[in-house]
This record gives C-alpha cells, sequence and structure tokens, in this order.
C-alpha cells in the first residue's frame, strides 16, 4: 500500500509541471540518462523508467519499483538572414524551453510490470522579435503534446518480453503574428494589428513493444508508435487594427477548427555490454507522408472559410549509436551521436514558422548511484544544416548556424 501510496504522489507532482511547453517538433526529451547517449537503444538498456514512453516491453528489465523526474532545458538558436523583399536584413532567434517529464513503475511481480507516464513526444517553438521583418508572416509558434501514459509489460519467457501503452494525448497550438501597416493616399501610413490563433483538444494513441534477450548482455526492442488524428478548436483573434483593408475584421474572435494528424514511428534499438562498457544503437522511421501532408485552419474569420498550408512532409530516418561506461558500482559516463534526418528538403515546403533541417546530435552524459537514488545529468550538442524558407512570396529567408543545446537533469528513486 506504501508503495501505490508514493506513485500516485508522484504522478500528482508530475502532472503539476507538464504545464511547461515542449520545443522541437519530434521528440525524445524524456530521459536523461539517454540524452547522454543521444538516445541510442531506446527503452532496452534498462538503466532508467522512460520504457514505459519509448518501448514498454523493456519495463522488465527495471528490478525495482520506482520513480523518475526529468527536467530538459532547450536551447535553439539561428542566424536568420533576409531574402526577396527582405534582401540585406538580418535577425537572430535564440531562446530557451523546459521539458520536463515524469514517471513510476511498480512491478506486481518479477514477470509482469505496471508504468505511468507523462511526458511530450512532439512539440513545436519558434519565437520572434514582435517588430522583425518578417512578424507579418510569424512571430510566435507553439505546439505543446502532452501523453498521460498506462503501460505494461509481461515477461512470457526468460528471453521474450511484451509491452503496451494506452495514450491520452492532449495538444495546444497557439500562433501569433502581425498585420501590416499600408500607405494610405492621403492619411499616409496606416499601422497594422495583431492576429492571435489558439487550439487545443484531446485524443487516444497507444506504442506497442516487444523485446528479445539472447542473454544478460545482450537484447533487441522493437516499438511501433501508433499515429494519432487531432481533433482540435479553439479562438481566432484579431486586435489593435489600423490598417483599412483589415478594418472591419478588428477586435473579432472567431472559432477556429483545425485536425492535425501526428505521425506513426517504428524504433529498432538494440544494446550490447562487454565487460566494463554497454553499446546501444537505434534506427527509427517516422511515417510522415500519411499524417502531415497539410495543415488546414478552418475559421469564418479567414478568408473563404479556411487557410491552408501545405507541408507535404517526407518520411525520415534517425540513427544513433552511444556508449556506457560503467566505471564503478556508482559512476557511469556515457556518450553518443547520431543523424536526424528533417522531413523538409525543399525550401518552399520549409516555412518560417518550422525551419526545420537535417542535424547531427553529439552528447555527453554520466550518473551517480547511491542507496535507492540516482542522479542522471547529460548535454547534447545539434548542429542543422543551412537552409532556406519561404513562408509567402514576400518572406523568404535563410537560417545560418542553426544549433540546438538540451542540459538535462533528473533524479530516479527505487523502492
Amino acid at each position: 500500500m506504501k508503495k501505490i501510496t508514493q506513485l500516485v504522489v508522484f504522478i500528482g507532482a508530475a502532472m503539476g509541471v507538464c504545464s511547461a511547453q515542449a520545443g522541437g517538433y519530434q521528440l525524445n526529451d524524456y530521459s536523461v540518462t539517454g540524452l547522454g547517449r543521444s538516445y541510442a537503444g531506446q527503452g532496452i538498456v534498462g538503466d532508467d523508467y522512460s520504457a514505459i514512453a519509448f518501448n514498454p516491453a523493456g519495463m522488465t528489465l527495471m528490478k525495482q519499483s520506482g520513480v523518475q523526474q526529468v527536467f530538459n532545458f532547450i536551447n535553439l538558436k539561428a542566424d536568420v538572414d533576409g531574402l526577396g523583399d527582405h534582401a540585406g536584413k538580418h535577425k537572430k532567434m535564440n531562446f530557451w524551453q523546459p521539458v520536463p517529464a515524469g514517471f513510476a513503475q511498480y512491478n506486481v511481480n518479477d514477470r509482469f510490470s505496471l508504468g505511468l507516464g507523462i511526458y511530450a513526444p512532439f512539440g513545436l517553438k519558434t519565437q520572434y522579435k514582435k517588430d522583425w521583418y518578417g512578424s507579418d508572416a510569424a512571430v510566435l509558434s507553439k505546439l505543446d503534446i502532452v501523453d498521460f501514459n498506462v503501460s505494461a509489460a509481461y515477461k512470457i519467457t526468460d528471453h521474450l518480453s511484451l509491452g503496451a501503452s494506452a495514450i491520452l494525448r492532449y495538444i495546444y497550438g497557439r500562433m501569433t503574428q502581425t498585420i501590416p501597416s499600408v500607405q494610405h493616399e492621403v492619411l499616409g501610413t496606416i499601422g497594422g494589428g495583431d492576429i492571435n490563433f489558439n487550439v487545443h483538444g484531446w485524443t487516444q494513441t497507444g506504442t506497442l513493444g516487444a523485446m528479445y534477450e539472447f542473454n544478460e548482455n545482450s537484447r533487441i526492442g522493437l516499438a511501433w508508435r501508433l499515429r494519432s488524428a487531432q481533433r482540435a478548436k479553439g479562438k481566432f483573434k484579431v486586435s489593435g487594427i489600423q490598417n483599412e483593408r483589415y478594418a472591419p475584421m478588428n477586435n473579432g474572435i472567431y472559432d477556429v477548427h483545425a485536425n492535425p494528424d501526428l505521425p506513426e514511428s517504428i524504433a529498432l534499438s538494440g544494446y550490447h555490454r562487454y565487460k566494463d562498457v554497454g553499446f546501444s544503437g537505434t534506427a527509427r522511421w517516422t511515417h510522415w507522408t500519411s499524417s502531415f501532408p497539410s495543415f488546414v485552419v478552418r475559421s469564418e474569420g479567414l478568408p473563404g472559410g479556411k487557410k491552408r498550408t501545405d507541408y507535404r512532409y517526407g518520411n525520415t530516418w534517425t540513427l544513433t549509436a552511444g556508449a556506457d561506461y560503467y566505471y564503478t558500482k556508482e559512476w557511469t559516463f556515457r556518450l553518443g551521436g547520431g543523424w536526424d534526418e528533417s522531413p523538409t528538403h525543399k525550401p518552399h515546403r520549409r516555412t518560417i514558422r518550422i525551419p526545420d533541417n537535417d542535424r547531427l546530435w553529439m552528447s555527453i552524459g554520466a550518473s551517480y548511484t547511491k542507496n535507492n537514488w540516482q542522479l542522471d545529468v547529460g548535454y547534447a550538442h545539434m548542429i542543422a544544416k543551412t537552409g532556406k524558407a519561404t513562408e509567402d512570396v514576400a518572406n523568404q529567408v535563410k537560417y545560418k548556424n542553426m544549433q540546438s543545446n538540451i542540459l538535462g537533469v533528473q533524479v530516479q528513486y527505487k523502492f
């Protein structure tokens, strides 16, 4: 009974911090032990409780029940050079974003485990200053997606474990931009206004996982994260307009509807320990073409009743490799690297709101264990290719020196 009470208290605390926003779009940032090896070996290394999110079959590796609290902080920065109508103009993008997560696992016996998790599997944030030269295309873009996960795993034989997760998924999206000023024949320059768009909604999805252990030092795992169809609604608000063209919309608040789908993915992971070193790797395929060809917002406040943005995302691969050095019973050190493919490769498909591109990973991390406690820290640096983005004919930019830094700290307690 004491263990059940501890689980309930922990999950209540984790839910309290889940209002923090996520960064990026497809995220892995719910394990700091995984961060140190670039998330290689997702769910099957067996050194924290994040298998609940990555591959529920890997829960059987954790021999003790326990809880885990994750705090990751993501930094995104880039040089943004104007093209076309904005040629010669230059801005910088640089901001931090927290990404928390929490897990709890209860081992019913040595073969059957139950788990709870709260984490962000997808997310997006790009933020520019309101006075930047492309503000009429985008200022703030946020997509927060939080999974409330219930998982179960069973060790069928000494070699084979299966797991499944039922997920209740929440989505919140916000986009802001300005309405440009215009030059009036009599009145001169007439100032613009602001557009604020918000949607939110719930859906259900799940994850299926399997893990096969050749022996205690070698195993492989396969996880299938199912596609989800979001049904979101909210408000579209226009305010502060002094522009004659848009004046009839001033201070208008309109209902909006959007139905963004999130893709399925399949991840194959492997782990092998040789003496004091553990080697891990993951290959993940994400099926973007079936879920994100376009993004449509419907509202009576929009011209024609809707706005459609064509993304035409392509399917992607993510490849990572890592190593853990088990220095002592208390200390473990790790490093990793990887390549993350972007679903956009053509400038006219890449937008200012989602200026994604292929990127390389480099990461390091460490863990310290004492009694039932474990403290994990990690750091990753990602470098993205230079790329162009096109929001419309007037707003075209080039992103240079785009990079991300992730700092993570995590606490585990086993009982």
